[in-house]
């Protein structure tokens, strides 16, 4: 695995994620829990219109990058004839409905998931912003797919961090300023826009894609229908759970619960998008491996191995600095009352753990997607999906804040991704636990701990220790990180002097 691609995401997914911790509790602060619950419903419903993503960043990502694994020029020149024109029709065509869906059905889309005691003409014109912005990140995803494909993973980064920047700064601003949701949807629209046409500028680059003759050739179209297919099934259970949560809560508790719980999820869930940005380059590079693994199965075990430990090592150290961290974002920040919602604490607690453990299946799911078994991802991550929104729906009802928390430890059987690629590459299902065995230890002593003793003071002790033990452990697992680290300081060096 690219360390040099994989720090670039890390920085980005990294970035992206202090700009939410710091742009979620603020505008929560601005809003008010009650507020911000509906906020967190507009922009969930129109994450759902992302369902008919079908992968395509990811989808466009493996086919370009199997063709930038081919060695003659006319095998080049066919598969781009005959991969892009597919991936950019079915782009178009999804990114069409999603848009028209949102301009002129948006009353009914308000109905259907919202209260209509909350459904006002500001919510519905709002939805119709948020709907033709999803529209255009469905565009985006295509052109980004295309860079990455071609390791532009620094390039990408930078353009995803000043979007998201620019957004959050903007949406603080007119939280502070009490503008009402049309504002703010509106102004995401607009800044999604300048994205996308950085994206096509820059993609273009390298792969011209309006300049390409189209050769429709139909097992090719097949092939790509069939992943992508498969991908989405995956994609959609992921989608499912993460917008369908609100609402199912939105209908069940209270609408100060709802917030609460949006506030949560929408900090601890960063652990999962920080370790997902971060492995990202293996996707080009198992797949380009997977063609050659008969020769290459060696290098392709020690990359899938890399990506577990990696992994691990990144999502315990996001869920630690959490934990030191977590009384300032709930009392100081968000400003929640702790008096009056006692329960946030460990409720922000019993995330960290529940998400920190989901986010273990990474590895697997971008290697399952790299062998192209994306069947299996369909199958756990719908199950984990509807097995969790049931658990939210049950629990919620009769305990309130902890039962809609501890519902999403559902999203943990997703756990098979690592099980199925374990076996199906080194043909031992449990082998990937015994690649992290020691961290997942030093993890679960950690949360023990901070949840009986639940003392900020020696919570923050607790988690400061982890993550020292954790990176004794990672610069062990891998020697190299510690060179290269060195040889970027002395040349840092070098050039001062």
């Amino acid at each position: 695995m690219s360390i040099k691609n994989n720090l670039y995401n890390i920085f980005g997914g990294a970035g992206r994620a202090i700009l939410f911790l710091l742009t979620i509790p603020l505008m929560v602060n601005y809003m008010g829990v009650e507020k911000f619950g509906v906020w967190a419903l507009i922009t969930s419903i129109g994450n759902i219109a992302l369902m008919l993503d079908v992968g395509i960043a990811s989808t466009t990502m493996h086919f370009v990058s199997e063709i930038n694994a081919l060695e003659t020029k006319e095998e080049v020149e066919h598969k781009t004839k005959t991969v892009i024109p597919i991936l950019l029709i079915i782009n178009v065509l999804l990114s069409a409905i999603v848009a028209i869906s949102f301009l002129f059905f948006t009353t009914e889309i308000a109905h259907i998931f919202l209260n209509n005691s909350i459904v006002s003409d500001d919510i519905i014109i709002a939805l119709r912003w948020i709907g033709l912005y999803s529209s255009i990140m469905l565009i985006q995803h295509l052109f980004s797919g295309i860079m990455q494909a071609y390791n532009q993973f620094l390039t990408v980064n930078i353009i995803k961090f000043i979007n998201i920047f620019v957004i959050n700064i903007g949406l603080l601003v007119f939280s502070f300023l009490e503008e009402d949701f049309v504002t703010l949807t509106f102004y995401m629209f607009s800044i999604s826009i300048l994205t996308l046409l950085t994206y096509i500028y820059l993609a273009s680059k390298k792969l011209n894609i309006f300049k390409i003759k189209p050769k429709f050739d139909y097992q090719t179209t097949k092939n790509i229908i069939s992943y992508s297919g498969t991908t989405w099934v995956g994609y959609f259970g992921s989608v499912i759970f993460t917008q369908f949560d609100k609402i199912i809560i939105g209908k069940i508790t209270t609408p100060e619960i709802l917030g609460i719980y949006a506030a949560i999820i929408s900090i601890t869930s960063y652990i999962s998008s920080i370790a997902t940005v971060g492995l990202q380059p293996i996707i080009p590079r198992l797949t380009e491996l997977w063609t050659k693994v008969k020769t290459k199965k060696e290098e392709f075990v020690n990359e899938y191995k890399h990506a577990i430990q990696f992994n691990t090592f990144l999502i315990f150290f996001a869920s630690l600095l959490m934990l030191i961290i977590y009384k300032v974002l709930l009392e100081n920040i968000m400003n929640i009352n702790l008096d009056i919602y006692p329960d946030s604490i460990l409720a922000f607690k019993l995330a960290i753990f529940i998400y920190a453990f989901n986010s273990l299946s990474i590895p697997g799911f971008y290697t399952l997607m790299a062998i192209k078994k994306t069947k299996y991802i369909g199958i756990w991550q719908l199950t984990g999906s509807f097995l969790a929104l049931f658990s939210i729906y049950l629990f919620g009802q009769s305990y309130g804040l902890y039962g809609v928390i501890i519902g999403n430890i559902g999203l943990i059987i997703t756990l098979m991704f690592n099980i199925i690629t374990a076996k199906i590459i080194v043909k031992k299902p449990f082998e990937w636990f015994k690649y992290i065995f020691k961290p997942i230890l030093i993890f679960s002593i950690t949360i023990s701990l901070i949840l009986m003793v639940n003392n900020v003071y020696l919570d923050s002790l607790f988690a400061l220790i982890a993550i020292i033990l954790l990176v004794i452990w990672y610069f062990n697992q891998q020697p190299e990180l510690l060179i290269i680290i060195s040889n970027v300081i002395k040349k840092r060096k070098n050039e001062v002097l």
